[in-house]
């Protein structure tokens, strides 16, 4: 248990101090919501009651949490792979498990600044949400990036390490795209969303903000992801350890 709370501390160390990682996951998903929010302020969603202040709150929100969990872990992985680093912690004393969980408890804290800075920065652009909005939706995103982390850890072992960066961006962009973390999404789009966690990472937040009853059905598919990635990530974990 000491090697994998040391293991931990390093991997939370190692991702606060990454600048490129400080940028894509707290600078750039604020900027993002600055200019959208500023630019519709006072308007509402298209066919809705939803201040696009809000909207873009937690959909910015959720693409830093993306940026963090998923980015991170899978370019981290391949070139920890690369280097041998994977390889030398079996030598080591601490169990099979600790690295992956390591990289969960270390994404887990990282993600964190991801959502409390948007946050913080919301009420300048009209976001007006008592504790409770605040500290609900907030979960929800924090949770939801489980299953973002558990695909990076996928990724990072499963995918030859020449392929990790473009197969993450891949994913990165388009499932962002279909989440509607850039913009409100409808019809086709919207039916595609539907089937994945970015879609309702970001809506089951947005339903906690503005009081609207919960999608339990968004709620057993994003928890599918979770479990699903996880089972991945485990197993391509395991395949590696065979190698």
């Amino acid at each position: 248990m000491t090697g994998v709370i040391a293991l931990g501390r390093l991997e939370i160390r190692r991702a606060l101090r990454n600048r490129r990682i400080m940028f894509f996951t707290i600078l750039y998903p604020v900027l993002l919501f600055l200019l959208s929010a500023s630019s519709t302020k006072g308007q509402y969603v298209t066919g809705t009651h939803i201040l696009y202040a809000n909207y873009f709150l937690v959909a910015y929100s959720s693409f830093g949490v993306i940026a963090a969990s998923l980015n991170n872990n899978a370019m981290r992985i391949s070139q920890e792979r690369k280097e041998g680093w994977i390889r030398q912690l079996r030598l080591t004393a601490a169990p099979s498990y600790g690295y992956v969980t390591s990289k969960v408890a270390a994404s887990l804290v990282v993600v964190i600044p991801a959502i409390a800075v948007t946050y913080l920065v919301g009420p300048s652009q009209g976001v007006d949400l008592n504790v409770s909005q605040f500290f609900f939706s907030g979960l929800v995103i924090w949770l939801g990036s489980l299953a973002f982390t558990a695909m990076g850890v996928a990724i990072g072992y499963g995918v030859p390490q020449d392929a990790v960066q473009p197969v993450t961006l891949i994913i990165y962009v388009a499932g962002s795209f279909l989440g509607g973390q850039f913009f409100a999404v409808s019809g086709t789009l919207a039916t595609i969303g539907k089937c994945l966690p970015t879609y309702w990472v970001r809506e089951i937040a947005l339903q906690v903000i503005t009081k609207t009853p919960v999608s339990w059905n968004g709620v057993a598919i994003l928890a599918a992801w979770v479990v699903g990635c996880a089972a991945l990530a485990a197993f391509m974990y395991q395949k590696r350890a065979e190698d």
